[in-house]
């Protein structure tokens, strides 16, 4: 019987980390945002969506999408995100749903940012939360992505709370520490959803 465990958490806070311990330790996980990317090509369902809606302003000389022009629009202006939210999460959840189907039995793990925000918590079996701190958050995210402290904090901030996250899932995995210290809550927390599902 296959048995669905959501993995989300904010921005920067290490779930692609965690989800790639995950995968090495032989589980499949359906990443959404690698699904978003797919979807987002030119001529892909969301492309397409996403041209009708926004325009054309939103390109790249190339034809393909400005991802930094619409992320810098939707992460300051709260409409723009709900009307880009509204038109993508149908196609993107309809998308997951077909690659969970091809998977029979097993655990397999849903990397969704967005999980509750997308409804995606409905099909999980159960859920863990990838936590980190807001400072440590905000600092590894101007890191990652060479942006000031206030583009990080209005990113951070256009997403469901972190703390709130935690306290809905049914496991948290803090990744504050080492990568080590990270696969080993990782692998502790397998061997508990293996031992109450």
């Amino acid at each position: 019987m296959k048995q669905i465990i959501g993995v989300t958490g904010g921005i920067a806070s290490g779930k692609s980390n965690v989800c790639n311990i995950i995968e090495q330790d032989g589980y499949p996980v359906i990443d959404c945002d690698k699904i978003t990317a797919e979807l987002s090509v030119q001529g892909g369902l969301l492309y397409n969506v996403i041209v009708k809606e926004f325009g054309e302003d939103f390109l790249l000389d190339n034809g393909d999408l400005d991802r930094k022009k619409l992320a810098k629009k939707i992460f300051n202006d709260s409409k723009s995100k709900e009307l880009l939210d509204k038109i993508t999460h149908p196609i993107i959840y309809e998308e997951v749903k077909k690659r969970l189907d091809k998977i029979s039995d097993g655990l397999v793990f849903l990397e969704a940012p967005l999980l509750y925000e997308s409804k995606f918590d409905s099909i999980c079996d159960k859920i863990i939360c990838v936590f980190l701190q807001k400072r440590l958050q905000v600092q590894r995210l101007m890191d990652r992505e060479g942006i000031d402290e206030d583009y990080a904090l209005a990113k951070i901030h256009s997403q469901m709370d972190l703390y709130m996250k935690k306290s809905l899932a049914d496991f948290v995995i803090d990744s504050k520490g080492t990568f080590e210290e990270t696969k080993l809550l990782v692998l502790n927390v397998i061997n508990d959803i293996k031992g109450v599902l």
